[in-house]
């Protein structure tokens, strides 16, 4: 039985279509002994030659069909089926189970027995021993799942190995990003897990592309048998599909290649053989120029989509009168704060003439870090990247002094019991010169009046916190302009160190900008005047030249005593 257990491949196919013209048609036939090894029962002719001996065999292997065959259905040991991509053919012992409605608990299973009531009134399933498994179906190809990686016989699946075998696959760019809210802020209970659990690892650390799955079975139970086992199921071939449209079947289809044998593991030790056949309905030529004309219109359309977004080439310099800036910064680490558990959420507000450039989300949360003694001061780690991408736009009344987005922070603190805490404020601005630098800014939280806040604030959680996030420097809602705090009690607490990366591109922007008088409106007056001076000197520089040349004839002059 070594040829039995040679390796079969995968098939690996791409279709653009949907799937549900998928068909495969297979062939499932027992082997008897005599058909398989008709060698071993006509080796004993020792008076005939080679022709005449192949003849006999023939003849005696046809009438030894013939007469195992009789009193038997013509297909007892052979079937043929045609499966359709997600069709459910039942086996014998889901008819039984499925055909009592005690046993149906879900939607599902009341719809298998539905079905199961209505294949009763015609007369039964039309298939034998071949079925099929569905997605929706719980049924899980163990030898698939948990083939070894290795030829070693001691091989013993790993604890990863295990897990993934039951692991549940999330489809991506479903996860909605709560951040892009109105003031760009984060509710307390937003997306921060401090202590994992099985069912947050199984539903969410895993990323993969969401495929469906259909498993072409054969029941190979002894014929005579009257319990059914589930062990007497098989796994002819496996078919997945996955959201990109590719194919994969195990074991290929077959084309010119000899059937695939299965031995059942019962006492019997039956061999089967089965062939995979792809049997879709091919387009015909009229229907292939057709898509082939559509796929052509698309990609045009499409291309032309992404031209007109792209433009015809790449944007080296911005307009005159127009500052781009990339800010890529990092909140590097916290520290003397209270509380472990922090995390800090950020925001960027940008003034007047500001604008993003392509992602209108300005803020941002880190994760939650705890903390660690280092020196005398307890320390949490975020190395938390953000990036902005902004452009000034100067217009007709702007002046000379340019007003720089403002990063605004908010640490704070939530333990296990989850006791939240409010643990500081601060704010800085994004400085007006292009290069790298490192930050460590203080930051300060709002107290209350009397013990009260501050015990609430240790036993239960909860602190005082500023209903504005701009109060740290001037707040949005202020109009005057000045704006007392005096009798705001407030209280300091740790730093936060942060790192910026700023780069700056313009066309003769920020020298203009440094200056302090102020000569033109707009970069284009400045860029006038800048051309009124060079007319100017070019009208110096002719008389210049007239002049030489007037001098140089009054020398070949004679003089007058």
């Amino acid at each position: 039985m070594a040829d039995f257990l040679e390796d079969v491949g995968v098939g690996y196919y791409r279709s653009l279509d949907p799937p549900k013209n998928f068909v495969v048609k297979v062939n499932l036939r027992r082997v008897t002994a005599a058909s398989y090894l008709p060698e071993f029962k006509f080796g004993s002719q020792q008076n005939v030659n080679d022709q005449e001996g192949a003849e006999v065999a023939g003849e005696a292997l046809e009438m030894q069909g013939l007469r195992q065959n009789q009193g038997k259905p013509p297909d007892q040991d052979s079937e043929e089926s045609m499966f359709y991509w997600q069709q459910k053919m039942f086996s014998q012992r889901e008819m039984e189970l499925y055909g009592d409605l005690t046993n149906c608990f879900g939607p599902l299973e009341q719809k298998y027995h539905a079905e199961i009531l209505k294949l009763r009134k015609k007369g039964g399933r039309p298939n034998r021993r071949l079925f099929s498994y569905v997605d929706c179906d719980s049924y899980v190809n163990v030898d698939e799942e948990s083939r070894p990686l290795t030829t070693s016989p001691t091989e013993v699946p790993s604890y990863l190995t295990k897990n993934m075998t039951t692991v549940r696959r999330r489809n991506i760019g479903t996860r909605v990003d709560r951040r892009n809210r109105p003031g760009g802020f984060i509710t307390r209970t937003d997306p921060i897990v401090v202590h994992e659990t099985e069912t947050s690892k199984t539903t969410a650390h895993v990323v993969n592309i969401p495929y469906k799955t259909m498993h072409v079975m054969a029941d190979l139970a002894p014929e005579g048998k009257a319990e059914i086992d589930q062990n007497d199921e098989y796994v002819l071939f496996s078919i997945k599909i996955d959201a990109n449209g590719q194919i994969f079947v195990k074991p290929d289809f077959n084309g010119e290649k000899p059937p695939y044998h299965i031995e059942t593991q019962n006492d019997l030790r039956e061999v089967y053989e089965y062939t995979i056949e792809h049997c879709s309905v091919q387009m015909t030529s009229d229907q292939q120029e057709q898509e082939f004309k559509s796929f052509n219109e698309l990609y045009n359309r499409h291309a032309l989509y992404l031209a007109s977004q792209v433009g015809s080439g790449f944007e080296t310099m911005p307009e005159p009168g127009v500052l781009r800036m990339n800010i890529l910064g990092e909140i590097v680490s916290a520290k003397g704060f209270d509380y472990d558990g922090l995390y800090v959420h950020f925001f960027l507000d940008l003034p007047e003439k500001w604008r993003p450039t392509d992602d209108p989300v300005l803020s941002g949360v880190t994760q939650t870090c705890m903390t660690k003694l280092e020196g005398e001061d307890y320390v949490a780690h975020f190395s938390f990247p953000f990036d902005f991408s902004l452009i000034y736009q100067e217009d007709d009344d702007c002046d000379d002094f340019i007003h720089w987005p403002t990063l605004f922070l908010e640490v704070l603190s939530l333990d296990s019991w989850e006791r939240f805490r409010a643990e500081g404020y601060a704010y800085i601005t994004i400085p007006s010169k292009a290069g790298s630098y490192s930050m460590e800014v203080n930051t300060w939280r709002p107290i209350g009046n009397g013990t009260g806040p501050e015990m609430r604030r240790f036993f239960i959680g909860g602190s005082p916190e500023l209903e504005d996030p701009t109060y740290p420097q001037k707040p949005a809602i202020a109009d005057d302009k000045v704006l007392s705090k005096y009798f705001f009690r407030t209280a300091g607490s740790g730093s936060v160190n942060v790192k910026f990366h700023v780069m700056q591109q313009c066309q003769s922007f920020m020298d203009s900008k440094a200056k302090k008088t102020r000569r033109t409106r707009t970069i284009l007056d400045r860029l006038g005047g800048m051309n009124a001076l060079d007319s100017l000197a070019q009208v110096m520089d002719a008389f210049q030249r007239a002049k030489k040349r007037m001098l140089d004839a009054r020398e070949g002059l004679p003089s007058v005593k």
